[in-house]
Parts: C-alpha cells; structure tokens; sequence
C-alpha cells in the first residue's frame, strides 16, 4: 500500500525532533545583583532587617540598592563618622599636646608646691599601645629628677578636667555597657585608657570546688588606692573565665570567677575601668619617682610653708602619635575610648565646647557639609555605643565615599580592617576570594551587625573600587546564616562577580 505524500510528510514531522540534538535552558551566570538579591531575600525571610547600598568610588554612582533608607543602629560604624570628622579638621599630622608645669619653690633638692597637667583630651597618654606613650610615667620622673629634685612636697593636679553634663558616660549608653572596661568613661583626662589591669591568684593547693581557706589574691597594676574588690566563685560552670564590673554609684569591682569540671585555673586576668584616671596617674607617677629615689609628702591643705616668691616652670609636654596613627588603632581594634575622644574634640574645635549636645549639632553641621542629610544619619556620640544613633547604608557610604575625596582619604582607608588580614575583619573571609581586596568597619551590638568600607573589583576595568554599606538588624539568635556569614558572601560577591 502506498503512502500518501501528505501522511510521510506528518510522520516525518513526528521523527524528526527524536534526531536533532535536544537544545537545553541554561541558567544565567551567577552576578552580584541575583546573589546578593537572593541572599538578603534569605534573612530578610527570617525578620532581620537588611540596608544595603554600593556605589562607584571614584564617581559615585549607584551599583546595588537593597532599602538603602532603612534606618538602623550603626554600633562602632559611627567610629568612621567621628574619625574622618577628626581627620578633616586637623588633618593626619595633628598631635595632641599635654604641658606638664611646676607650680612652687625649689629649696636646694626640696621642691614645695604642685605639678600641674593641663587636660588635653589625649586618649593615648600613658597607654601601652605605643612605645612613646608608655613610658609616660618614667619621662616625668626622669625631668623631675634631671632637676635635683630629691623630695617633693606638694599635689598633682589636672586643669580643665571636669566632667561634662552627662558625667562619665555618653547619652544612650546602656547601663550594663558602663560597667565594663570598653566604655571606660571617656574624660577630658585620659590616662592608660583609664584601665588598670587585674589579677586574681587561688591559694596554692585551692582546687574549684571547696572555698577557699585563705582569700583570693586580688592585685592591680599599676598598683593605687583601688575600691572595693568582691570575688564570686561559680564552679561547674558551663565554660571557665573571669567577668568584672564596676558596680553603679559606689565604684567597687564585682568580680564573678568561673571554672569547668576540666578547667581549673589558678590565676586570672582582664582590664577593668576605672573613674579616677587623675588618681591612676599620680599612683604611676609615685612609683617611678620611687625608682629614682625621689618622696613625695601630700600637703595638708592648712599647710603654709610654702614660700611666697613661687614660680611656674614648664617641666615637659606630652606629645601624642600623630591622629593618623590615632585614628588607625581606633578603627582597626574598635576602641570606643579613642573615638569618643577623638570626636569631642571635633566638636570643641567646630563649637568651643566639649557635650553631647555640642557634638549632635558639630557631626549634623559636618554630614550637611558632605551632602548627607540628617534623615540618612544622625550621630548622638562618637563610638556607636549609644542607641540614639541613626544611620542608613545610603548615609555610611556617603562619609566613605566623600572622605575619599578629600586630602586625608588615604589616611581614613589605611585604618580599616583589612578582610582575613587585621583588626576586627582579621578572622573574616580568610578562605575566600575576598582577602586582602575588602577594608572596612565593623560594628556589633545586640541584634545589630554593620559593615562600611571598600572593596576592590580587580577583574572589573569599568568599577575596580566600590564604596559599600551593609547593616543587618534584629537578628535572630540562632539564623540559619550569621550576619558574618552573611557579609563574607557578599564580599566574595563583590570582589569577583559581574554586577548584572
């Protein structure tokens, strides 16, 4: 039978797909915008909150917008605000000056009257984070001493150190931040960070689990008249460590000393602050005129034997690291001390004086001079310790991207953590792509994780160096992804996939 030429048409028809090869979908290549996309639409499932905003470094440009208006807490991000306002006052160079004087009479080796600091706001005087800071004590002892000085009678006094209207601490610090040795009260006067170092010490032969027969060991260095010191003993607990406080409104040091099954230490340590930075100070002092030989006797406050014809003699000025340097360690190990500092003294440079209040209206004036508006970000303090902090990752950018503008934008870069390297990043993304190619600042509180800086592109010609912000807020405690996890794949993201 034959066929008819219309019915081996069909049946070709219906072969002829069964031979051609089969053509396959394939998706598109992974790029920053689908990766990213996907990523924040994960936790934002979650209930955390995401703002997200990268532009261009050199033209400003917008790359990648996620709610880049959501206002959020921007913890020690805020350090960024109050560095870069420091460094565009005073420029990288500028040096914190302390003059050091003698108020009195000299009597052959005998000096009576009183050695006078004048308060300079120096975050860095006396502390042991670099080697022409420490040694502090001993330099003034030495020009006591190069005098002929052999005994003193007489005070140490600090002028222009009062507290400001908030006292020690700054608006929107929460109470049990105060007590710890991080937010040490950020005083006109600064000594050693205002910290002193603390150890505990068991009795030899002491195990965990029995009270001791004999008192803990409490010591302080450097050695003053430290407050009251109690030591709890919590044995078998779930991990071994020592936490101190100051406790609100008397000073003293509660100390609560735990110790595991496996783990019995018999010495511990930590750094607790202290309110008295102007008694820390003379306590130092003593002990290195001590060393040379040299006593001081406190004057009565009847006493007049002091000759009349007394004399004002510079004796030494303290000179700090330069603000580059300053500005390095506050943003690569976060110290909230220094960024308070550094940002009151802004805001005395811009208003006169040294509030909270001063510095509100110094940082709006400074963000307003940079083409960010207050409704992007709002500074109550210089560290992002306080919850009256406001920012978006639209206003973050903004200071990096400005700052880059201006003289001292390599000096602000050089501080910021380097991902997988140093500082707070130094742990993070160490095994991807990103290393070495992301600086930028961190800021942790409860809930809240924040990230500002910049990231390098080297295979994008068109957008090699992008400013970015991520900030992540009520965070779960226990999410599917963290919010470092979370910001490692986004900086593997932007440092090696096409924009779109």
């Amino acid at each position: 039978m034959r066929r008819s030429p219309l019915a081996t048409l069909l049946l070709a028809a219906l072969v002829l797909p069964a031979c051609l090869p089969r053509v396959t979908t394939r998706p598109p290549p992974p790029s920053l915008t689908t990766v990213a996309d996907s990523l924040f639409e994960s936790v934002e499932n979650e209930g955390t909150l995401a703002s997200v905003f990268m532009v261009d470094a050199v033209t400003g440009t917008p790359l990648y917008a996620r709610h880049p208006h959501v206002r959020l807490l921007p913890a020690s991000t805020m350090k960024v605000v109050s560095t870069s306002a420091a460094l565009s006052a005073f420029g990288p160079d500028y040096r914190f000056r302390t003059p050091v004087r003698l108020e009195g009479t000299q009597l052959g080796n005998l000096f009576l009257g009183d050695l006078v600091v004048e308060a300079s706001g120096d975050p860095s005087l006396g502390s042991w984070r670099f080697p022409e800071t420490t040694v502090a004590c001993e330099q003034l002892a030495e020009a006591i001493h190069t005098r002929g000085i052999r005994q003193w009678i007489g005070a140490v006094r600090v002028n222009n150190a009062d507290e400001g209207p908030y006292g020690l601490f700054g608006p929107g610090w929460a109470w049990d931040d105060a007590a710890y040795a991080y937010s040490a009260a950020p005083s006109l006067f600064v000594f050693r960070e205002n910290v002193v170092d603390l150890s505990l010490e068991r009795p030899e032969g002491q195990d965990c689990n029995t009270q001791p027969r004999r008192p803990i060991t409490v010591r302080y260095s450097p050695a003053f008249e430290a407050p009251p010191t109690v030591v709890y003993l919590e044995p078998n607990a779930q991990r071994a460590g020592l936490g101190c406080v100051r406790e609100r409104g008397n000073g003293s040091i509660r100390c609560v000393w735990r110790s595991t099954a496996e783990q019995c230490p018999r010495k511990a340590n930590m750094r607790v602050a202290v309110d008295d930075p102007r008694a820390l100070f003379a306590s130092c002092l003593e002990e290195s005129l001590a060393v040379r030989g040299i006593w001081r006797v406190p004057a009565a406050p009847q006493t007049a034997a002091v000759p009349t014809a007394t004399t004002s003699e510079p004796l030494l000025e303290f000179v700090s690291p330069s603000l580059a340097e300053l500005v390095k360690v506050t943003n690569k190990e976060s110290l909230n001390l220094y960024a308070e500092r550094l940002g009151l003294r802004f805001t005395r440079e811009r208003t006169g004086t040294e509030s909270y209040t001063a510095l509100r209206d110094a940082m709006a004036q400074e963000l307003t001079r940079r083409g960010i508006s207050p409704r992007l970000l709002r500074a109550a303090d210089g560290s992002g310790l306080s919850r009256y902090n406001v920012a978006t990752a639209q206003g973050l950018v903004g200071v990096i991207y400005t700052s880059l503008k201006e003289p001292y934008g390599p000096a602000l870069l050089e501080s910021l953590p380097i991902a997988g390297v140093d500082g707070t990043l130094a742990n993070t993304a160490a095994n991807n792509g990103a290393k070495g190619l992301i600086r930028a600042k961190t800021g942790t509180l409860s809930g809240q994780k924040a990230f500002v800086g910049v990231a390098e592109r080297p295979h994008d010609p068109e957008h090699p160096r992008v400013v970015f912000a991520m900030m992540l807020g009520n965070i779960d405690e226990q999410p599917t992804l963290t919010a470092n996890q979370v910001f490692e794949r986004f900086a593997e993201a932007m440092v090696s996939l096409p924009l779109r």
